[in-house]
């Protein structure tokens, strides 16, 4: 959700010579980074958002699609009704989105309302909605910024610009190209300190959900693993025209340390540009004819690029658009549109493995925007160079928690199209090298924001779990890889601002920290960290006191007698969750008593685990304490289906596999069990 701006052909030519000299609108990058330096000047907390763009926005573009709908059909329902159901309703299919198996139609213009309701009438049909737009847009806050000159301002490396990823206080500039800003001294995400630790990998993938990436220019090329446009329908451009899904790319994974431009979040990991907004142009003055870009992003291309990357390996998807249902005035209004199809790709993409990340919207209130308010995408708000919630983001408040993490939004400088620089670097005879220089500019947002947390969720899987896979990729302890990454960036966020502000109060994790996030002590990687989670092994005993034990604080049965450590030690209650021999069974012995039995068989056979004299008798089926005929009969019987043990029974039964002349009960009843028991009837083995 950014500010971006294109200069359109059919601006009159003194509209567009009064905007290009009005403050700058690029930065070509000059070779060279270095540590940025301590500074200081008058701070700056920018200007209250504007919301005449979106007002526009709302105004000129449909809230849908005006001839697609989408269409789900039951399951079970067979391909032939579902032909059918298109032929009656006099709508063509196009295509499905995969892994969700919702199809896309075309019906006639302005006949979206009818044909949803006709297929809403088809007992077949599970649901039909339009196909609604997203949007990318923002409050205007005045031109896009950049010198003039094309260079370094005052001899300053670009990495101080960069001041979301270390702040020291130092001098950078505003989202007008020209206002020096200070700022609070670690303010940020603490890049460098996490750099330290990784720069990721190539491996891991990125997935970038927007109006398209410049994967041409010397800032991005090798970094884009593969280019697909999923609104071919509505542009026939895969490039970048709205310069918004370019300057996200930059944030979350530029090319880094190449002595070019910015740093990216992610380093080394990799980016798909996964077109999923097309342009659309806004005329702002009618009369004059001054028009804008912005970004349009169906639901269908939205939830079609998601299944896509979640079938296509990518780790980290990142969508920096969402609903903005708006009345006159450019107010939300209602409940923001949560369609059916986005809310079916989301929770696939979830159970594929993808860590999903979005912009939580920039209307400064608490009204949620999808699809960033989905509870498995991490929402994220925009911070300023203060750690201030910057003054447009939408945030959320304690009890209604929906906005998951702040980042920086305010002011951040990032890559855009180079056509955009050779374009005014002709214009304004500024030199210019595509091949040696990248092009940027600041754009403000929670657009910004949302990338600077997709880059971090690359470095930390490539940290926790190199190498592997989203859709099989599952932790030590069982839980799924994406759901530890989740917890890590959560879990490793700053809940204090630099100046003390209380990051809660705006979101449910805090502002996101690159280092505690890959510093975040998750010893058994269940997605809670061991502060959090004092018993990793969910055994009922707390890791301190299971070290003081000697018990295994990530194993819940230590002694694997089939109890879990906590029921052990509290076999007696006196005294609570201490070892008392003679009270409680070992949690460090399988036999507490020493009579052949492991404890929690012998619990389970209805004796007692501390006395060797009441033992049950191994193959005594039925429990009247001797191996007989009867115990052969029912445990064949139980064997053919046709009687079912108690819990005593089969514990007192189920004896194979014997290793090492020991019974090693297995939880199942098989012939072998039969066998053993046989041999017990007849004489043939003994066991204590």
């Amino acid at each position: 959700m950014g500010t971006f701006l294109k200069i359109n052909s059919k601006i009159p030519a003194f509209l567009l010579c009064f905007f290009i000299v009005s403050p700058g609108l690029l930065m070509a990058a000059k070779p060279g980074i270095s540590p940025p330096a301590q500074a200081s000047a008058s701070s700056s907390q920018g200007k209250k958002p504007q919301l005449s763009r979106k007002q526009a926005a709302r105004e000129q573009v449909p809230r849908y699609a005006p001839d697609r709908v989408l269409v789900k059909f039951r399951p079970g329902s067979a391909a032939a009704e579902h032909s059918k159901a298109h032929r009656d309703v006099g709508a063509k299919k196009l295509r499905k989105i995969p892994g969700i198996d919702i199809h896309i139609v075309s019906v006639p213009r302005g006949k979206v309302q009818d044909k949803i309701a006709r297929y809403r009438a088809n007992p077949n049909v599970e649901f039909a909605e339009p196909d609604y737009y997203r949007l990318l847009v923002i409050p205007d806050e005045g031109n896009d910024p950049g010198p003039e000159n094309g260079g370094v301002i005052a001899d300053r490396e670009y990495f101080e610009e960069q001041w979301g990823l270390n702040n020291t206080g130092q001098l950078h500039t505003a989202s007008d190209g020209v206002t020096q800003v200070d700022g609070t001294a670690d303010a940020d995400i603490d890049a460098p300190e996490a750099w330290d630790i990784t720069t990721g990998s190539t491996s891991v993938k990125i997935g970038i959900l927007d109006s398209g990436v410049d994967c041409s220019s010397i800032e991005h090329i090798g970094k884009c693993v593969e280019e697909i446009s999923f609104v071919s329908d509505y542009s026939e451009y895969l490039d970048d025209i709205a310069e918004h899904g370019t300057h996200v790319a930059g944030i979350a994974a530029v090319h880094t340390n190449n002595e070019i431009g910015i740093s990216g979040t992610g380093w080394n990991s990799s980016i798909g540009n996964l077109k999923t907004c097309f342009e659309y142009d806004l005329d702002l003055l009618p009369p004059l004819g001054y028009y804008v870009t912005v970004g349009v992003c169906p639901v269908s291309a939205s939830a079609t690029a998601i299944t896509y990357a979640a079938d296509n390996g990518y780790h980290v998807i990142n969508m920096s658009y969402g609903s903005d249902d708006l009345d006159a005035n450019g107010d939300p209004i209602g409940t923001p549109t949560r369609p059916n199809t986005e809310t079916a790709a989301i929770s696939y993409a979830w159970s594929q493995g993808v860590v999903l990340v979005a912009a939580a919207g920039n209307d400064a209130n608490t009204t949620r925007v999808y699809p960033a308010a989905y509870p498995e995408v991490i929402a994220v708000g925009a911070t300023n160079h203060f750690d201030n919630l910057a003054s447009f983001s939408t945030f959320s408040v304690p009890g209604d928690h929906w906005v998951s993490l702040l980042a920086p939004g305010k002011d951040i400088l990032s890559t855009i199209p180079v056509g955009t620089c050779i374009f005014f670097a002709e214009i304004l005879y500024i030199p210019f090298d595509p091949t040696t220089e990248g092009c940027m500019t600041w754009k403000s947002g929670t657009s910004m924001a949302s990338p600077h947390v997709a880059g971090t969720a690359a470095l930390v899987w490539a940290h926790l779990f190199p190498g592997q896979s989203p859709q099989s990729c599952v932790s030590p302890s069982g839980v799924a890889c994406n759901a530890v990454v989740r917890s890590h960036l959560e879990y490793g966020a700053d809940t204090t601002g630099a100046s003390t502000q209380n990051m809660l109060g705006w979101s449910m994790h805090g502002r996101l920290n690159m280092y505690g996030a890959l510093t975040v002590i998750d010893t058994d990687l269940d997605g809670l960290p061991d502060g959090v989670d004092t018993d990793d092994d969910n055994d009922g005993l707390e890791d301190s006191l299971e070290t003081a034990l000697g018990t295994d604080p990530q194993d819940a049965d230590s002694d694997n007698d089939g109890l879990d450590d906590g029921a052990e030690v509290n076999y007696s209650d006196t005294p609570l969750d201490t070892y008392t021999p003679d009270q409680d069974t070992n949690p460090l012995d399988s036999d507490t008593d020493r009579d052949g039995f492991k404890d929690g068989m012998e619990i389970d056979a209805g004796h007692d685990p501390l006395n060797a004299i009441d033992s049950p008798a191994w193959g005594d089926t039925d429990g009247n304490g001797v191996v007989n005929a009867a115990d052969i009969l029912k445990l064949t019987r139980a064997l053919m289906d046709l009687e079912t043990l108690s819990t005593a029974e089969m514990a007192r039964a189920d004896i194979a596999p014997v290793i090492a002349g020991v019974p090693t009960p297995d939880g199942e009843l098989t012939v072998g069990d039969l066998t053993v028991v046989q041999q017990i009837l007849l004489g043939i083995a003994t066991y204590p």
